[in-house]
């Protein structure tokens, strides 16, 4: 029986999986579509079929409906309930973004649960990588420099907070929507303009105006870009939606002509090996935390 096995997930779990192989034995499931060259390279251990392991890794996210494991490269679907065929009583189950399916199974199989999502250390480096791939995207789809640009950036969590920074380094003219004032007052420090909520749904103001921007890019996991907000951008404002839950209205942006991208898990896209090297080290932070448990060091 293998220490770990991967259900699951996109390129950063192929290294993740390499990573943790020079410690522990690995295997991957769900990986069926990826082409051969990339398992070759990293050496990981490809199953046709769900095996017994001591713990069972879960994608980030876990599961875009709480229903099927997010696997991008398996031509087929995964269902959550195989994590039971994959870990018995008493293993563990670490995932991503831990949706209430799993918790369930978990209590009535007898399984610990490690959602690796809530560590510092990994949300901090996502974070970065995210705000990076964001940048990819405003320079390969607007026709300007970022010197100048007009950006709003909507929230002021881990990401838009290393996203403000990077813009604003590179001479952007950056503007920050928020609700909590001490996010506003802390954006100002940084050279950025900082903007309540509740001032940004007057048609015209002092403060602000939606149609001054270049580039809108949303961080907020709730719809906070609706039609009367959408039908104030400018015609060629690009709208990037990094939120796990879309901001923005899709079907209205779609009727107004606004361009939307939903760059979902764009770790996983945009730096894969260092996302999954990070995700991989996580996991053995954990395990040297981890008290009484079944392996060794």
């Amino acid at each position: 029986m293998k220490d770990f096995i991967f259900l699951g997930g996109d390129l950063r779990f192929i290294y993740a999986a390499a990573k943790l192989n020079k410690k522990y034995h690995c295997s991957v499931y769900g990986f069926d579509t990826l082409h051969e060259d990339i398992l070759k390279q990293t050496g990981v251990s490809v199953t046709t079929k769900i095996h017994r392991a001591k713990n069972v890794i879960l994608p980030l996210p876990m599961s875009r409906n709480c229903d099927y494991i997010t696997a991008p490269y398996y031509s087929g679907k995964i269902p959550i309930s195989a994590v039971t065929d994959a870990v018995g009583s008493g293993g563990t189950v670490y995932c991503g973004k831990a949706c209430p399916y799993i918790y369930e199974i978990c209590k009535e199989k007898a399984l610990n649960l490690v959602d690796y999502y809530e560590r510092e250390e990994l949300t901090v480096v996502n974070a970065v990588i995210t705000a990076e791939g964001a940048l990819e995207i405003i320079m390969k789809e607007k026709a300007l420099a970022i010197v100048g640009m007009k950006v709003l950036v909507i929230g002021y969590g881990r990401i838009a907070k290393v996203l403000s920074k990077y813009l604003h380094a590179l001479g952007a003219k950056v503007t920050i929507i928020a609700r909590k004032y001490d996010d506003l007052a802390w954006a100002r420090t940084t050279g950025c303009s900082a903007v309540h909520f509740n001032d940004t749904d007057r048609i015209k103001s002092d403060k602000f105006d939606f149609s001054d921007f270049d580039t809108v890019v949303n961080t907020v996991p709730a719809v906070v870009l609706g039609h009367e907000r959408l039908i104030r951008l400018k015609n060629d404002c690009l709208v990037i939606d990094l939120a796990s839950k879309a901001g923005v209205d899709l079907e209205s942006a779609k009727e107004l002509g606004v361009k939307v991208i939903w760059a979902l898990s764009l770790p996983g896209k945009v730096a894969p090996v260092t996302s999954g090297e990070i995700i991989a080290e996580t996991l053995l932070n954990i395990i040297k935390e981890k008290k009484g448990g079944n392996y060794n060091e």
